[in-house]
């Protein structure tokens, strides 16, 4: 095996240092110079995996109450990157990865940048540690690091004790109930042996998808929005693409978060108390149930997510399963259910960012009924209603602010209709960046009632959320978009691109900065 060049350890001590700028350019430059791409992501998790741990996902304030602490969103933004640049190719391709070696520096430590001990986005933007008092050798919070990060979970060594079943068992539980390091030893364990690894990733999969809050409705830092879910599936594709044999820092960065407070399953057990006293043929449900819905169904579900109470909705689910729909059918009605609500009813950029996570996270659920076959998958169709529905009542709570008012598409329309089509993708990519949704939503609009063709427009809304530096949210829902619009089953599928342009020109961004752009424009423009 070849040396690597010097650029890999520069790479390194600069990600550790939350020196983000000198990282991207160091990563950009050795995709110039060649390096495999793979090579490069690998170096840059196995660098940040020890450092992204967070003792507890609740933190005690001075005052005795509790904050939420942030899940790490560094693999995320990986997993986003690397879905995306293999579907936009060519030069494109780079774009996506550039933009998270921006971030991940930036995403290191994240209890210590709540507390104003280490810089990144956390302490830079969302604590504003520069204007608090800070001890004196702190900042500035946009790096470099003036401390090394800390390691608030060390490495383990792999259970083996006990059949592969058993093992499987006592892992799903040792999550459930706090255990990392029996929980995550016991995956290492498990993870080494080919033969185990289907059956391993719907566990962990499992595990991610149902520990998920009941309600966002006052429950403050009681909550994960679906993060660990998010993260279980970027862990499981990333090893898929790259080799679990090369994966280590993967299981580092991902499993031992599974078991860190809060967990949340008082859902899950309500949908198990509601499926067992109604299905005695719930293990094979997904078999058995085969009908599509109506149009009038679709509407009803729509409704009934969009306006319903929690136990409305779930008893909504529970008449479609009796009606025979299929698994595809009311998971699509869901997301239709999500997309009429972005498009048609939020307005606020912020009121976006919250129903963004249970798109992801329907996404998630979605990917695991088509790749897995779990008895328990009938579960998360009552997940996926409810998540949608509650971030929507959740929304409620708050008065609508006049000033955030969005004019509606239709006043665009005639000049969204007087580009030609070519030029009309131009067009989009300038109102996307502009976060004008009125024009955006004229301009797809448009586009969708002129032509056939689906790939282009997709494409541009994908590389137009590529632009937005910071923020791993803008390109998962993008890739997110993208899956989705494949597998839905529906005539209503173009709402999907509707949802996706509409949350792209206006969900609240962590920077409108270009800087990670111009610095890929600068890298590739021979590529």
């Amino acid at each position: 095996m070849t040396d690597r060049p010097a650029g890999y350890g520069a790479l390194s001590e600069q990600i550790l240092a939350a020196d983000y700028r000198n990282a991207a350019s160091t990563f950009c430059g050795l995709v110039r110079e060649e390096q495999p791409v793979r090579d490069l992501v690998m170096h840059s998790i196995d660098a940040a995996a020890p450092f992204v741990q967070s003792p507890s996902h609740l933190m005690q304030k001075p005052d005795g109450t509790v904050r939420g602490v942030n899940y790490d969103h560094t693999i995320l933004g990986w997993r986003s990157s690397l879905k995306i640049a293999r579907r936009m190719g060519g030069r494109a391709a780079y774009l996506p990865l550039t933009q998270a070696i921006w971030y991940a520096p930036q995403g290191l430590s994240v209890w210590d940048q709540l507390l104003c001990d280490f810089p990144g986005h956390y302490a830079r933007d969302q604590e504003q540690c520069d204007s608090r008092e800070h001890p004196p050798e702190a900042g500035p919070f946009d790096g470099p690091a003036w401390t090394p990060p800390r390691v608030y979970f060390e490495d383990t060594e792999p259970v083996t004790d006990g059949t592969p079943e058993d093992r499987i068992q006592r892992m799903t539980l040792a999550f459930m109930e706090g255990r990392r390091e029996e929980s995550y030893g016991l995956f290492l364990g498990l993870a080494d042996k080919p033969e185990h690894r289907q059956a391993v990733k719907d566990a962990v999969l499992f595990a991610g998808i149902i520990d998920l809050q009941d309600t966002l409705v006052d429950r403050a830092a009681y909550q994960n929005i679906g993060h660990k879910a998010l993260r279980a599936r970027a862990m499981c594709d990333i090893a898929d693409d790259f080799g679990w044999d090369n994966a280590h820092s993967l299981f580092y960065t991902v499993i031992p978060d599974l078991g860190t407070a809060p967990r949340l399953h008082a859902l899950w057990s309500t949908a198990t108390n509601l499926v067992n006293m109604q299905f005695p043929n719930s293990a094979t449900l997904k078999h058995e149930n085969t009908a599509p819905m109506t149009e009038r169904q679709i509407d009803e579900t729509i409704d009934i997510i969009l306006w319903g109470l929690q136990g409305e909705v779930l008893a909504h689910i529970s008449q479609r399963l009796r009606e025979g729909k299929s698994f595809a059918a009311i998971t699509d009605a869901t997301l239709l259910a999500y997309c009429k609500y972005v498009v048609d009813v939020v307005e606020h950029p912020n009121a976006l960012f919250t129903p963004g996570h249970a798109w992801d996270y329907c996404n998630v659920v979605n990917s695991w009924i088509r790749n897995y076959d779990n008895p328990h998958q009938v579960k998360s169709l009552y997940f996926q209603a409810a998540f949608v529905n509650d971030v929507i009542r959740a929304n409620r709570q708050f008065p609508q602010d006049p000033a955030m008012a969005i004019e509606p598409p239709g006043h665009y329309r005639e000049w969204a209709d007087g580009h030609a089509l070519d030029m009309l993708l131009v067009a989009l990519d300038q109102a996307i960046l502009a976060q004008d949704p009125s024009r955006t939503i004229a301009l797809v609009d448009s586009y969708l009632q002129r032509t056939g063709e689906r790939q282009q427009l997709l494409s541009t809304l994908v590389f137009s959320a590529c632009r937005f530096q910071n923020d791993p949210h803008v390109q998962r829902h993008a890739i997110t978009a993208l899956e989705e619009y494949e597998h839905h089953t529906t005539s209503r599928r173009d709402e999907i691109i509707r949802a996706a342009a509409r949350y792209a020109s206006r969900c609240i961004k962590r920077s409108l900065e270009m800087k990670a752009f111009d610095l890929y424009q600068r890298s590739f423009e021979d590529a």
